[in-house]
């Protein structure tokens, strides 16, 4: 799971860097750190949006039960969901895993001499890609399917050459499609992931925070208390995170347009950089403080 993104993010600059002039050692270092960055980053906030996922419906089966009695079917229905949800999440790090494996291929057909190898499995690679996609479309997180409608063909630049404008002229569109979908995805499951969260911190702040201190008696460990009251307000921003993410991938994908178009330059690299920056800064300043 730790090979998803970073792929995508740092082996794509890698080749964009083949065009821009941009091959310094310190700027191929830049780039990697970047890419694995994220992708470290965005793998731990699907890994936590599974777990806040499941720890809703223990909420949600916790308090209907104080009012009703539940059945096992009661908790079927609702441990399915929990299923479904995490079949998306792991379908969407698949997806990460296959955009990594093509933006490596890509990578071949720009710096080989002979990428033979490289063409013969893209077509696979994009094959699964595909119908990962697909499937995730179906998800019922996406609400709009009109958003994967308007992506239309560009003219590869003329500055690229050979096997790799041979295969950008070929799939540029269908990797557009898949960034979109991989954007989207983030979004909605950010936004669903934050009104998860606001459950939980209710039900939790019920439970171990206003019961304690409307008792009788007084707080025995006071420390423990305060701190689960400060980790409860702040745990909000899981939700943001994600969404955050998404919007570092939509500049992710504008960089990539931009590269097979021909327009480019080192500093919209740089800004896209600086979007990666911002993202990392916001996940370990909550990591620090959780």
């Amino acid at each position: 799971m730790k090979k998803t993104l970073h792929k995508t993010v740092f082996l794509f600059v890698m080749i964009a860097t083949l065009t821009t002039g941009c091959r310094s050692t310190d700027e191929y270092k830049k780039f990697a750190n970047a890419g694995s960055g994220y992708a470290n980053a965005v793998d731990k906030l699907l890994d936590a949006a599974g777990d806040i996922r499941i720890d809703t419906t223990s909420e949600q089966l916790l308090r209907n039960d104080r009012i009703l009695n539940l059945t096992v079917d009661d908790y079927k229905k609702l441990a399915d969901r929990d299923d479904e949800r995490l079949e998306v999440i792991r379908k969407l790090r698949k997806h990460n895993k296959l955009l990594g494996n093509y933006f490596q291929l890509l990578n071949e057909l720009a710096s080989s001499d002979a990428p033979t190898r490289a063409q013969g499995e893209i077509a696979g690679v994009v094959d699964n890609l595909n119908t990962i996609g697909k499937e995730l479309q179906r998800s019922d997180l996406i609400t709009n399917a009109g958003l994967f409608q308007g992506i239309g063909n560009v003219v590869v630049s003329s500055q690229i050459r050979g096997a790799l404008r041979d295969e950008l002229e070929k799939r540029h569109r269908t990797i557009l499609l898949e960034l979109t979908i991989q954007k989207e995805m983030l979004k909605v499951l950010g936004d669903s992931i934050a009104q998860d969260v606001k459950l939980i911190r209710i039900a939790r702040e019920e439970r171990f925070v206003i019961r304690p201190l409307i008792q009788d008696t007084t707080i025995s460990e006071e420390d423990t208390w305060i701190e689960t009251r400060r980790n409860l307000v702040k745990m909000e921003k899981r939700g943001q995170e994600l969404q955050f993410a998404s919007q570092t991938l939509g500049k992710y994908q504008e960089v990539f347009q931009a590269f097979y178009e021909g327009k480019l330059t080192l500093a919209r690299v740089n800004n896209f950089l600086q979007e990666v920056d911002d993202f990392l800064q916001i996940v370990e300043a909550d990591k620090k403080q959780s």
